[in-house]
């Protein structure tokens, strides 16, 4: 049994308007907690609280009564709660505010083994002008937006499908009127010198440079051969050739073509590259969870602050010229695995001289003027962001033009402004009170002015205005630039409204990024995203995951599954489901490579993504299933076989 175990000690003396709720706790006090598939014990000694979450299918619950305990329940007074907690396993918790209408909750993602002291600001559930994550040291958070803690009913805590019973233990859980900063109590490493979790142990771990190197030698694959033309394509097929790459219906199904004319279903690899941020971390004021840092060099993506152990593990592996082998390892790798495209967020030089089918993500649609809501939004409307625009779109686009391996373009992914969300004031609102002068603001007060019996309507529809503008500019741009490439669109994030959906029209693809609770995409979301844009769909973005080895795979509480032969079902799952669907015409995995238990610098994102862990090696599961899958994808998509079925399990 693992145990996650949430410790809160009492703080000792505090500052006057401090208040340690569960040091008032008593006996009495406790039979008064509701508990669901969980159960609690207190620490005669420290005062600690245990909550034991039940491994067990949906959400193990321990809710306690605010106002039962004779707690206060206004608590806007206060500026945070300080709370010191240790996790003993990777599963995240949920801590919940509930106002008797709905629960907010601050989505605890912690490290294990070690305590933390940790803040919950409440400034970040009212603010509006970003949606990103908090990134605590220790742990991460995502949050419910929009509460105001005038009236806190009950504190909840949750788990999701926890895979084994797990505990929190808390010692303080303390109401604050200023906002401290985040520590962590308990110094001591937990990555090893290879970035593997030290207090795991599991087959093909390294333990020495001996082990390691015996683990490089017996990795040489299983040699498979898909019957493909050179790019990946249907060689038995024949359509139109235009020397590019160019999207087709035919008998009711959506295909990309093949330069060569070749009916092309596209499996694409994110993060191909060994420069991703994304399989690297931070160590600044944590360098001591490190049993051994690489030396200076490459592998230091930002010197002193940020240290991909990947780099430092393939430099070992491939040794002088290291770059160069890697590469012609890893597009071999690709080709054995029947990926046939380089997909988003890969480096410039691998795509492009890979000799493979790829993406690319284009950039460079700023203004000196930005709009913190929506999130890093320009100013549309002005001459500027025409200009800029044509300048990125020139020099990024213009270059590649010629290139019959590039499938087409990225114009962006996930956009904020694109998804639903909360806001206290909206947007139009917020424009017309920003006391800067600009394009976009003189815009809507233009529109309010010529129909001022619509006002209403007039500022409900201003951002999809302004999308518009935003996605006609680039789109012209970049076709200006480069005639003969696809544009992509933007990858959405899930399941985009109509009005999103019917601005791609002038887009080449519509394309999304789906992390699917069901490990494939819904057949009448798809089905309503080719019927309303009128376009073949792109899945940019899919994995499963699982937890264990200090990364979990809990993001979002959605794409987890029980075990590592489990995550290659739910690959097979996914992209067969896929290749079977009329209008969909590619899926792309995220990503190459595992996040480290400590966390990507950006967001500590710490998932078991990867087809290769830190020490680069496959997952033999997930090989197995993309070979099988990737070779039955064109009879897949003409209907001559059904798609594998076996649905992979998460509990």
């Amino acid at each position: 049994m693992l145990r996650l175990t949430l410790v809160l000690l009492a703080a000792g003396a505090a500052e006057a308007r401090d208040i340690d709720l569960f040091a008032r706790l008593t006996p009495s006090g406790l039979a008064k907690f509701s508990l669901k598939n969980a159960s609690i014990s207190q620490d005669p000694t420290s005062r600690a609280l245990t909550f034991t979450f039940d491994r067990a299918e949906g959400e193990p619950e321990v809710r306690i009564p605010v106002r039962a305990l004779g707690w206060p329940v206004d608590w806007s007074a206060w500026r945070s709660i300080q709370y010191t907690f240790q996790a003993s396993s990777v599963e995240p918790v949920s801590i919940g505010f509930d106002d008797g209408a709905a629960v907010k909750a601050f989505l605890t993602e912690p490290l294990p083994g070690i305590r933390i002291s940790g803040v919950i600001p409440f400034e970040s559930f009212v603010q509006t002008r970003r949606m990103t994550p908090l990134t605590p040291l220790g742990y991460k958070v995502w949050l419910n937006r929009l509460f105001t803690f005038k009236n806190v009913e009950a504190l909840v805590f949750r788990m999701r499908y926890p895979s084994r019973s797990s505990q929190i233990t808390i010692w303080n859980f303390t109401l604050r009127d200023d906002v401290p900063a985040d520590d962590i109590l308990d110094k001591k490493p937990l990555i090893d010198r290879y970035g593997q979790w030290i207090s795991e142990d599991w087959p093909g771990k390294a333990h020495s440079d001996r082990e390691l190197r015996a683990l490089w030698d017996a990795d040489r694959g299983n040699a498979a051969e898909f019957g493909f033309c050179p790019l990946g394509g249907d060689r038995t097929r024949a359509l139109h050739a235009s020397g590019f790459f160019r999207v087709e219906r035919t008998d009711g199904r959506w295909l990309f073509v093949d330069p060569h004319g070749h009916p092309f279903f596209s499996t694409g690899m994110d993060l191909v590259g060994y420069k991703p941020d994304s399989f690297a971390t931070g160590v600044t004021r944590r360098e001591y969870l490190f049993e051994s840092l690489p030396p200076p060099g490459p592998a230091w993506l930002k010197p002193g602050a940020v240290v991909s152990f990947y780099v430092a593990n393939i430099m070992r592996r491939f040794g002088e010229g290291w770059e160069k082998k890697w590469r012609d390892h890893t597009i071999g790798r690709l080709g054995n695995w029947g990926f046939n495209t380089i997909a988003n967020w890969s480096d410039y030089e691998v795509a492009t001289r890979a000799g493979m089918p790829y993406v690319l993500p284009l950039q460079g649609w700023e203004t000196k003027k930005m709009f913190p809501f929506p999130w890093n939004f320009p100013d549309v409307f002005s001459k500027e962001f025409e200009q800029n625009v044509d300048a990125a779109a020139r020099r990024q686009a213009a270059p590649l033009k010629d290139d019959p391996n590039l499938i087409g373009w990225f114009i962006g992914n996930e956009p904020q402004w694109a998804r639903s969300f909360g806001s206290l004031v909206p947007w139009p609102d917020m424009l017309l009170a920003d006391p800067e002068p600009s394009a976009t603001k003189n815009k809507l007060q233009e529109l309010l002015k010529s129909d001022p019996a619509h006002r209403r309507k007039v500022k409900d529809d201003f951002l999809y205005t302004c999308a518009r503008r935003y996605f006609e500019v680039i789109t012209a741009a970049v076709r200006r630039h480069d005639p003969n490439h696809l544009v992509l669109g933007i990858r959405f994030a899930e399941n985009p409204n109509n009005r999103w959906i019917e601005m791609s029209r002038m887009f080449d693809v519509f394309s999304v990024n789906i992390y699917s609770r069901e490990f494939m995409p819904n057949p009448d979301t798809i089905r309503r995203f080719a019927e309303v844009s009128g376009k073949p769909v792109l899945i940019g973005e899919f994995t499963a995951c699982t937890p264990g080895r200090g990364m979990q795979g809990l993001f979002y509480w959605g794409h987890k599954v029980r075990d590592y032969a489990e995550r290659g079902k739910a690959y097979r799952y996914y992209v067969e489901n896929s290749a079977a669907n009329a209008s969909i015409i590619g899926v792309h995995w995220f990503q190459m490579v595992d996040d480290l238990p400590t966390g990507r610098p950006s967001d500590q994102e710490r998932l078991n993504y990867g087809f290769l862990n830190v020490i680069d090696l496959p997952y033999p599961e997930l090989v197995d299933a993309a070979q099988q899958a990737h070779g039955r994808v064109y009879d897949l998509k003409y209907g001559k076989a059904k798609p594998y079925d076996e649905k992979p399990r998460y509990h």
